[in-house]
């Protein structure tokens, strides 16, 4: 881990902290394939952002990939360019090729670009001065984004009555969520009789729901692809334990941690507890998402394995179903 300077052409350095890692062979030829045509700086460069965070690689990035898609025709030449240059007017580039050079510096850098952050993009400064905050703040972390019931709920394909989350925040990897038993749900009815007992599958399927809310709002910018709603399906649970029974008027604490995220699959472990009581336990939840058929084998699917957890013998189930 270091720290790394950002420089610009004719601009100040600032510095952003970055993280070591290796790419994978598989990595290294998908990066290939996404800079063809691209100079071999060009690549070099994208390849030590990759591997050692190293932000000052970015501008022969970003330069690399705006001359392999510049016009001879072009009234001025990237090299010449200053950052008043316009890229429509001036670098001749017209709004197919920016949204195709968008895509790309998505691809390399590993960055999300909203199609509303665009419209302000209009000259080679504004993109430069665009990519150093985006960047910045990558590293930075983002802030933790607050959920309401109501702003759940148009994200997460459950509805009520069927919808067991009340608030949730989302903070990197993690998300922590909420859920008050309100004696008003309709299966409490039957489960047990004089004796309302939210049902462990419940409180299961709200940890479940909870991972949805993630995958939903965080994966697509990771992945760098919309996930639809309707494509995100429950795969596996595994290392469940459930300890303690819970009534109306107590409030679920749900808390989670991506452990792996690799299309079509992420997995999760969580835990939930009620006013610092222990509840209920989850090693592995895996959810399989994006339209392409489910693994057999979900665990299997992603590589490289996780280890297997320790034994531990669960309570019993107090009479739960």
């Amino acid at each position: 881990m270091g720290y790394y300077p950002l420089r610009w052409r004719g601009g100040r350095v600032s510095y952003v902290r970055a993280e070591m890692m290796s790419l994978s062979e598989q990595d290294l030829l998908d990066l290939k394939e996404g800079l063809r045509r691209c100079s071999p700086e060009t690549v070099e460069a994208a390849v030590r952002f990759r591997e050692r965070g190293d932000v000052s690689a970015v501008p022969q990035v970003v330069y690399g990939i705006l001359e392999r898609y510049q016009p001879a025709t072009a009234s001025v030449k990237l090299p010449e360019a200053g950052d008043e240059a316009r890229l429509i007017e001036d670098i001749g580039l017209d709004s197919l090729t920016l949204l195709e050079i968008v895509m790309s510096i998505e691809e390399v850098l590993k960055l999300h670009i909203e199609n509303e952050e665009l419209r302000e993009i209009r000259t080679l400064g504004s993109l430069k001065k665009f990519l150093h905050h985006k960047i910045t703040e990558a590293r930075a972390g983002a802030p933790v984004k607050q959920y309401t019931r109501e702003h759940i709920a148009l994200v997460l394909p459950q509805q009520p009555p069927f919808l067991f989350l009340d608030d949730a925040e989302l903070n990197g990897e993690t998300i922590k969520a909420g859920y008050t038993i309100k004696g008003t749900e309709f299966f409490l009815e039957g489960h047990f009789k004089d004796d309302p007992i939210f049902p462990a599958s419940i409180v299961f399927e709200a940890m479940g729901q909870s991972a949805c809310l993630w995958l939903l709002e965080k994966a697509p910018g990771l992945l760098g692809k919309e996930i639809k709603t309707n494509h995100v399906f429950f795969a596996s649970m595994d290392g469940a334990h459930f300890y303690r029974k819970t009534r109306p008027g107590e409030k679920l604490e749900f808390e989670q941690k991506l452990l792996k995220l690799r299309e079509p699959l992420a997995i999760f472990e969580g835990s939930v507890t009620c006013q610092g009581e222990r509840v209920a336990r989850i090693e592995r939840l895996t959810l399989a998402f994006g339209e392409q058929l489910m693994p057999e084998n979900p665990a299997a699917a992603v590589e490289p394995a996780l280890p297997e957890p320790a034994a531990e013998l669960a309570p019993a189930s107090n009479g739960q179903s």
